[in-house]
């Protein structure tokens, strides 16, 4: 017996397009890449993440800038430290980085006064019209489709979901390709960690 076809609103399908796609891929292909700021005071062990927050960027170091020098943090699984360390440690240089929350970063030790710097992947602009454009639409177009398309045929349980899904990560495999190639840092560019330790 064939499922009835259901039919979206207009809003449903300016979501599905013009922003849960875009998000979609940004997350799969980790970009668009960006930094966050935020001053932290002593003691302070989260910090909030700006709203358009998707991930931590691996491929940047998170660091805790104070008046004594820049330090890289080092990603530890909170398990690992233990709940009880984090909420008792005295204030101190931090160390490490977690995540408290999907959108809350928790810092260990617990810091004295300074800056910590999150770079990160985020969402990119959503488009509000036809003549609109973001970050990814000009080198993500097809893999949007593939995507939108995709995600129609799932909510009408059509079994051809899989085929344009499978096309989908087909293309995100290549344009993970094309984004790694064009902002991927050279390591012997990159200041040593003994430096960004002084």
């Amino acid at each position: 017996m064939k499922n009835e076809t259901k039919f979206f609103t207009s809003s449903e399908l300016h979501s599905i397009i013009g922003v849960d796609s875009f998000r979609r891929i940004a997350e799969d292909i980790e970009f668009p890449r960006t930094v966050a700021s935020s001053i932290v005071g002593s003691g302070v062990w989260k910090v909030s993440t700006p709203v358009d927050f998707i991930k931590v960027d691996r491929s940047k170091d998170m660091v805790f800038k104070d008046s004594v020098g820049t330090r890289i943090l080092k990603q530890k699984d909170q398990k690992i430290i233990g709940r009880d360390q984090i909420l008792t440690a005295p204030p101190s240089v931090p160390e490490n980085y977690f995540m408290e929350t999907q959108t809350t970063v928790g810092i260990y030790p617990p810091s004295t006064s300074g800056v910590i710097n999150i770079p990160y992947i985020n969402f990119p602009t959503s488009l509000s019209s036809d003549t609109t454009t973001n970050e990814l639409t000009e080198k993500c177009y097809m893999a949007a489709v593939y995507w939108t398309v995709a995600e129609c045929m799932l909510r009408d349980s059509d079994e051809k979901y899989i085929i344009y899904i499978g096309r989908y990560d087909k293309e995100v495999q290549r344009l993970r390709g094309i984004y790694n190639d064009l902002f991927e840092e050279s390591k012997d560019m990159r200041p040593s960690e003994e430096y960004t330790r002084r």
